[in-house]
Protein backbone atom coordinates (compact mmCIF):
# COMPACT_ATOMS: atom_id res chain seq x y z
CA UNK A 1 0.00 0.00 0.00
CA UNK A 2 1.50 3.35 -1.03
CA UNK A 3 1.11 6.45 1.06
CA UNK A 4 -0.66 9.32 -0.67
CA UNK A 5 1.09 12.64 -0.08
CA UNK A 6 0.15 16.30 -0.32
CA UNK A 7 2.63 18.49 -2.17
CA UNK A 8 4.21 21.02 0.23
CA UNK A 9 4.72 23.51 -2.63
CA UNK A 10 1.37 23.62 -4.43
CA UNK A 11 -0.83 21.73 -1.89
CA UNK A 12 -2.04 19.22 -4.44
CA UNK A 13 -3.51 16.30 -2.43
CA UNK A 14 -3.28 12.52 -2.91
CA UNK A 15 -0.09 12.17 -4.95
CA UNK A 16 0.94 8.54 -5.38
CA UNK A 17 4.27 8.96 -7.21
CA UNK A 18 7.52 10.70 -6.21
CA UNK A 19 6.99 13.73 -8.48
CA UNK A 20 4.10 16.16 -8.12
CA UNK A 21 2.20 16.20 -11.46
CA UNK A 22 1.17 19.83 -10.85
CA UNK A 23 4.48 21.61 -10.01
CA UNK A 24 7.04 18.81 -10.59
CA UNK A 25 8.37 18.90 -7.01
CA UNK A 26 10.43 15.84 -6.02
CA UNK A 27 8.64 14.17 -3.08
CA UNK A 28 11.09 11.27 -2.61
CA UNK A 29 12.48 12.44 0.73
CA UNK A 30 9.03 13.20 2.11
CA UNK A 31 7.82 9.75 1.04
CA UNK A 32 10.83 8.08 2.70
CA UNK A 33 10.17 9.96 5.95
CA UNK A 34 6.50 8.98 5.90
CA UNK A 35 7.40 5.30 5.41
CA UNK A 36 9.72 5.18 8.45
CA UNK A 37 8.41 3.06 11.31
CA UNK A 38 6.62 5.04 13.99
CA UNK A 39 8.45 5.23 17.33
CA UNK A 40 6.64 5.83 20.55
CA UNK A 41 7.06 9.47 21.51
CA UNK A 42 7.51 8.73 25.20
CA UNK A 43 10.43 6.39 24.57
CA UNK A 44 12.22 8.86 22.27
CA UNK A 45 12.17 11.76 24.75
CA UNK A 46 15.07 11.85 27.19
CA UNK A 47 13.64 12.21 30.62
CA UNK A 48 14.99 15.33 32.30
CA UNK A 49 14.21 16.21 35.86
CA UNK A 50 11.52 18.90 35.82
CA UNK A 51 11.74 20.20 39.32
CA UNK A 52 10.90 23.87 39.88
CA UNK A 53 14.46 24.38 41.19
CA UNK A 54 15.99 23.22 37.87
CA UNK A 55 13.61 25.34 35.84
CA UNK A 56 14.40 28.45 37.92
CA UNK A 57 18.13 27.84 37.52
CA UNK A 58 17.77 27.39 33.77
CA UNK A 59 15.71 30.59 33.44
CA UNK A 60 18.20 32.51 35.57
CA UNK A 61 21.10 31.26 33.48
CA UNK A 62 19.32 32.21 30.25
CA UNK A 63 18.53 35.66 31.64
CA UNK A 64 22.15 36.27 32.60
CA UNK A 65 23.35 35.15 29.17
CA UNK A 66 20.86 37.46 27.42
CA UNK A 67 21.86 40.36 29.68
CA UNK A 68 25.56 39.86 28.96
CA UNK A 69 24.93 39.61 25.22
CA UNK A 70 22.89 42.82 25.33
CA UNK A 71 25.63 44.69 27.18
CA UNK A 72 28.29 43.45 24.77
CA UNK A 73 26.18 44.27 21.71
CA UNK A 74 25.31 47.72 23.07
CA UNK A 75 28.96 48.50 23.69
CA UNK A 76 29.89 47.36 20.20
CA UNK A 77 27.15 49.42 18.53
CA UNK A 78 27.90 52.53 20.58
CA UNK A 79 31.52 52.43 19.40
CA UNK A 80 30.48 51.99 15.76
CA UNK A 81 27.82 54.71 15.41
CA UNK A 82 28.55 58.43 15.84
CA UNK A 83 26.26 60.19 18.27
CA UNK A 84 24.70 63.43 17.08
CA UNK A 85 23.04 65.69 19.57
CA UNK A 86 21.10 68.87 19.10
CA UNK A 87 22.29 71.76 21.17
CA UNK A 88 19.55 74.12 22.21
CA UNK A 89 20.24 76.88 24.68
CA UNK A 90 17.56 79.10 26.16
CA UNK A 91 18.31 82.79 25.98
CA UNK A 92 15.69 84.23 28.26
CA UNK A 93 13.49 83.01 31.06
CA UNK A 94 9.77 83.50 30.60
CA UNK A 95 8.28 86.18 32.79
CA UNK A 96 6.17 84.30 35.24
CA UNK A 97 4.12 87.03 36.95
CA UNK A 98 4.03 85.06 40.17
CA UNK A 99 3.22 81.74 38.46
CA UNK A 100 6.63 80.24 39.30
CA UNK A 101 8.20 82.38 42.03
CA UNK A 102 11.46 80.40 42.08
CA UNK A 103 12.25 81.70 38.57
CA UNK A 104 13.47 85.27 38.43
CA UNK A 105 13.24 87.51 35.38
CA UNK A 106 16.96 87.75 34.66
CA UNK A 107 18.48 86.99 31.29
CA UNK A 108 20.60 83.86 30.92
CA UNK A 109 22.46 84.91 27.78
CA UNK A 110 23.76 88.50 27.54
CA UNK A 111 23.74 88.32 23.74
CA UNK A 112 19.99 87.76 23.43
CA UNK A 113 18.18 89.64 20.71
CA UNK A 114 16.66 92.97 21.72
CA UNK A 115 14.11 92.82 18.90
CA UNK A 116 12.63 89.61 20.28
CA UNK A 117 10.34 90.73 23.02
CA UNK A 118 9.59 87.23 24.20
CA UNK A 119 12.96 85.54 23.90
CA UNK A 120 14.04 82.50 22.04
CA UNK A 121 16.87 80.03 21.92
CA UNK A 122 19.87 79.04 19.85
CA UNK A 123 19.74 75.95 17.65
CA UNK A 124 22.70 74.11 16.15
CA UNK A 125 21.96 73.06 12.55
CA UNK A 126 21.91 69.29 12.14
CA UNK A 127 22.60 67.13 9.10
CA UNK A 128 19.61 67.21 6.74
CA UNK A 129 18.29 70.54 8.07
CA UNK A 130 17.10 73.35 5.84
CA UNK A 131 15.50 76.63 6.85
CA UNK A 132 12.07 75.33 5.88
CA UNK A 133 12.60 72.13 7.91
CA UNK A 134 13.74 74.14 10.93
CA UNK A 135 10.73 76.47 10.54
CA UNK A 136 8.40 73.45 10.31
CA UNK A 137 10.05 71.92 13.38
CA UNK A 138 9.73 74.98 15.61
CA UNK A 139 6.94 77.05 14.04
CA UNK A 140 4.74 74.29 12.62
CA UNK A 141 4.95 75.60 9.04
CA UNK A 142 7.87 75.40 6.64
CA UNK A 143 6.69 78.57 4.90
CA UNK A 144 7.75 80.64 7.93
CA UNK A 145 11.47 80.33 7.05
CA UNK A 146 11.75 84.10 6.25
CA UNK A 147 11.26 84.75 9.98
CA UNK A 148 14.47 82.83 10.61
CA UNK A 149 16.35 85.07 8.17
CA UNK A 150 14.83 88.14 9.81
CA UNK A 151 16.24 87.05 13.19
CA UNK A 152 19.54 85.87 11.65
CA UNK A 153 20.67 88.48 9.08
CA UNK A 154 23.87 86.50 8.48
CA UNK A 155 21.72 83.95 6.58
CA UNK A 156 20.54 86.53 4.01
CA UNK A 157 21.70 85.59 0.52
CA UNK A 158 22.59 82.00 1.47
CA UNK A 159 19.17 80.61 2.37
CA UNK A 160 19.98 77.27 0.73
CA UNK A 161 23.53 77.02 2.07
CA UNK A 162 23.32 76.61 5.83
CA UNK A 163 26.03 74.44 7.33
CA UNK A 164 25.93 71.61 9.87
CA UNK A 165 26.95 72.96 13.27
CA UNK A 166 26.03 76.55 12.43
CA UNK A 167 24.16 78.16 15.32
CA UNK A 168 21.03 80.17 14.55
CA UNK A 169 18.62 82.06 16.76
CA UNK A 170 15.01 80.78 16.93
CA UNK A 171 12.58 83.37 18.23
CA UNK A 172 9.76 82.16 20.45
CA UNK A 173 6.36 82.35 18.79
CA UNK A 174 4.51 85.53 19.80
CA UNK A 175 1.33 83.57 20.57
CA UNK A 176 3.20 81.80 23.39
CA UNK A 177 4.64 84.93 24.98
CA UNK A 178 3.19 86.34 28.18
Amino acid sequence: MTIKLTCPVCDRPEIEGNICPNCETDLTLIRQLQELPQVAVEAAVIAAPKSPQNIRQLLLLMGVIILLLGIALGGFISRQLPVETASIATTELVETAGFMPWLNKQKIDKNSRESSSCGGFYYSVQRGDSLSRIARKFYGEGSRWPELIEMNPNLKGRENKIEVGEVIFIQNLPEYCL
